[in-house]
């Protein structure tokens, strides 16, 4: 089924380059046929005035009038399709019109086989088949690049030229007819290697056209690349910049308190071993804590993020994860609220996962309200059937430069407000990571001076209904 689709999609790939080739052909052959519309009513203007002496005015009128007139549509189709794009939404009616406009052109000038013959007279026998052998001639070499151009050429102009000696009947007329045969049969052969010549000079061109584009596309491709790559360092420098900081201080305290208690300076009081433990386990938390932040992004950008599944209550998840931050809260001297729709349904996710991206976005909201400021979680439904959830706040909002990288590795907003944690940049990129994995998303609105709302979508897919028992309690 599959190597079915590659082949069809090999097939239409193949049909397009060969009709863009094709017209591309027409538009050569088009471009040699411009000078006929000027140039073929000079030639027939001259003809005429050497056939006055055998063939009446009339006749030379008549078709001199022909050549003209139907010189103007191809003139026109020649200029307008011989420089025109290379679009091949129009192929057919460009071959149709263009076909249409040479064969009556050519029908035309080749009646000079029968309007400009005076029976009897060899001379102008001769000179006529010679002018038709000439336009064999000269139109193969024309339009040899195009093969319904060819077609059409031979079609009418070898064909009058090998039958309009058998007007005057006799052997040697037999013989200049059959020579006609012989003579446009080799000139066939003669355009077709012109077309083939043409035909893989425009194939080379395409290609080094193609290469081109494929070159400049590379190149694009690849200066992105460089740009991320550079971004990510850049990133990833200021990363270690703000880690240093948040590394030493749980690292400085542990060594600290340990120290002390190691050189027995309070051996006469236990109660300082217990107070400086309590730290030292505190710091070591801490420190925990932000190892535990970078191994999970690494572990989100290798893919090695496994969930472990369950169907949780996503309003008690949320009032448990405040119940979490009350004492941050309460620091920083802010209020934190709840909006919960009653009628949620189950949230199929990883624990795990669920609280932790509910303490981020808890903890950044908290860290950046300023004090009497308003903290809220929400979640609602959707119309489609998916659950919406996060964390929104009326401090000093983000701007929208920063809103660009605040969800990439090791991004942080500038916040126009002073707060002793600023924190690793972290914190939402691991959002970003977890919800992707349940395949949801994640939105940032947000207004400088007016807050922040970061809010959390699952899919239809990823809720569950709630049992009878339940839902009827």
């Amino acid at each position: 089924m599959l190597q079915g689709k590659f082949a069809f999609a090999n097939r239409k790939h193949a049909s397009a380059r060969d009709r863009k080739l094709e017209l591309d052909q027409l538009g050569l052959a088009l471009r040699n046929l411009r000078p006929n519309a000027w140039l073929m009513p000079v030639l027939a203007a001259v003809i005429c005035t050497m056939f006055r002496q055998w063939v009446d005015t009339p006749r030379l009128i008549a078709w001199f009038s022909l050549v003209t007139i139907t010189g103007i549509p191809l003139g026109v189709i020649c200029s307008r399709f011989g420089d025109s794009g290379l679009g091949t939404d129009d192929f057919k009616q460009r071959v149709w019109l263009s076909g249409v406009a040479y064969i009556t052109f050519t029908f035309c000038w080749a009646s000079m086989g029968w309007l400009l013959w005076v029976p009897g007279n060899d001379l102008n026998h001769m000179i006529i088949i010679m002018l038709l052998a000439c336009t064999v001639a000269g139109n193969g070499a024309l339009v040899g690049a195009s093969r319904t151009m060819l077609a059409v050429s031979y079609a009418s102009y070898g064909m009058v030229l090998i039958i309009t000696p058998l007007q005057a009947g006799g052997a040697l007329y037999y013989s200049i007819s059959l020579l006609a045969l012989l003579y446009v049969a080799y000139m066939a052969f003669m355009s077709r290697q012109i077309y083939l010549t043409a035909r893989n000079m425009l194939l080379l061109r395409n290609d080094k056209g193609d290469l081109i584009e494929e070159l400049a596309r590379s190149k694009i491709e690849s200066d992105t690349a460089r740009e991320q790559a550079e971004a990510a360092s850049r990133a990833k420098s200021q990363f270690l910049a703000n880690m240093s900081h948040e590394l030493r201080t749980p690292l400085n305290a542990i060594l600290g308190f340990s120290e002390m208690i190691t050189s027995r300076i309070f051996a006469a009081k236990p109660e300082k071993h217990f107070e400086y433990a309590a730290l030292i386990h505190d710091s070591g938390f801490h420190l925990l804590t932000l190892i535990n932040d970078i191994l999970d992004l690494a572990k989100i950008e290798a893919g090695g993020l496994t969930l472990d599944e369950t169907d949780i209550d996503l309003g008690t998840a949320i009032e448990e994860a405040c119940a979490m931050v009350r004492p941050r809260v309460a620091a920083a001297r802010c209020a934190l609220e709840t909006k919960i729709d009653p009628d949620l349904p189950l949230v199929n996710c990883d624990a795990r996962a669920l609280k932790q991206i509910l303490l981020n976005l808890l903890s950044n909201a908290i860290k950046f309200t300023p004090t009497g400021g308003v903290v809220t979680a929400f979640a609602n439904c959707t119309p489609d059937g998916g659950i919406r959830f996060g964390i929104s706040d009326r401090g000093v909002g983000i701007s929208e430069e920063d809103q660009r990288r605040v969800f990439q590795n090791f991004g942080q907003g500038r916040h126009d407000i002073a707060t002793a944690d600023k924190g690793t940049g972290l914190g939402l990129p691991i959002v970003k990571g977890l919800v992707e994995a349940h395949g949801g998303t994640v939105a940032l609105e947000s207004r400088l001076g007016e807050g922040t709302t970061v809010s959390v979508y699952f899919p239809l897919p990823r809720t569950r209904n709630r049992p009878a028992v339940q839902a009827a309690s």
